[in-house]
């Protein structure tokens, strides 16, 4: 009688794939850390930048480095690997990750619905939507308020959209149109950022929140294309450029928030920003682990006789 014995694989490719996620995760640990003792250390409130010391260059080289090892994936991940083309919330990391996101997301809509809704911004909405408006920078200041306005929309359909993705027994077409909503948001914070004229466009927080924005932008898109379907999937792509947004969004996140904290920047939109890449970054971490995971099967191993 023939006996089956049944393990899990221990595919040298899974493998390296699981020692890429712990390292790409303790790099972006590294780099919040290093960043965020350069905020402390190395930050001239007065002038709004870095003074060029010791924590701010090994931290701006930590980070570089950090995204390029990150990318070192397209090289050992093969293009032509059978990775899986499905995600699922087996374990419970990305449900409550998925949870977390919501509920982050529907603290963002109220935020922002808020400072919208005040008698003050309300005035000056009523004010500069008026066709006798007129200014130099209309076109700029029209602009930023359409962004407000579509921020606070996307924020609450992104909450929808994760909290469906807490489900067992999700709706991947559903899922499909809603996930649109959280590049949507990121989307609105990039622009919010940029035309945010009190402060220098090359300023530390704005680049940096940028990047991290962007980053969270294309890691999304690629969790969106599983959502679509099975053939727009691209798994190598996901895990990869998953892992760069993990790295900047968390560093970013975490040093901006401690930047804020201790006095060293003092724009609030920054800090929810910064919350926004952080929280988004945590839900990165646990849907990528959750794949990763994933990809461990279990396949007969040897036959004996009996």
């Amino acid at each position: 009688m023939a006996k089956i014995s049944f393990t899990r694989s221990k595919d040298t490719a899974i493998e390296n794939i699981k020692g890429y996620l712990t390292v790409s995760l303790a790099l972006a640990l590294v780099a919040a850390l290093l960043r965020s003792m350069a905020y402390i250390f190395s930050f001239d409130a007065d002038i709004g930048y870095f003074n060029g010391s010791f924590f701010s260059k090994i931290a701006t080289y930590f980070i570089i480095v950090s995204c390029a090892f990150a990318l070192t994936g397209f090289v050992f991940i093969s293009k032509d690997a059978t990775l899986p083309r499905k995600l699922t919330n087996e374990g419970n990391s990305i449900y409550f990750a998925s949870v977390f996101a919501g509920f982050i997301m529907i603290a963002d809509f109220a935020y922002k619905l808020y400072l919208m809704i005040g008698e003050e911004k309300f005035s000056y909405y009523k004010f500069i939507f008026a066709p006798a408006f007129k200014s130099e920078n209309s076109y700029i200041i029209r602009a930023t308020a359409v962004i407000e306005i579509a921020g606070v929309v996307a924020s609450i359909l992104a909450a929808v959209c994760f909290f469906l993705r807490s489900s067992k027994q999700f709706d991947s077409k559903l899922c499909a149109w809603l996930g649109f909503f959280p590049i949507i948001r990121a989307l609105t914070g990039v622009a919010q950022i940029y035309f945010e004229m009190e402060v220098q466009m090359n300023h530390p927080s704005k680049l940096m929140l940028e990047f991290a924005l962007i980053s969270l932008m294309i890691a999304f898109l690629y969790e969106l294309r599983f959502f679509i379907s099975e053939d727009h999937a691209r798994p190598r792509n996901f895990v990869v450029l998953s892992c760069v947004a993990l790295i900047i969004a968390i560093s970013a996140g975490i040093s901006e928030m401690i930047g804020f904290f201790v006095g060293k920047t003092s724009k609030g939109d920054f800090c929810i920003e910064a919350f926004f890449c952080l929280a988004m970054g945590l839900y990165g971490v646990a849907r990528t682990v959750s794949y990763v995971k994933s990809l461990e099967e279990k396949v007969p191993e040897q036959v004996t006789e009996e």
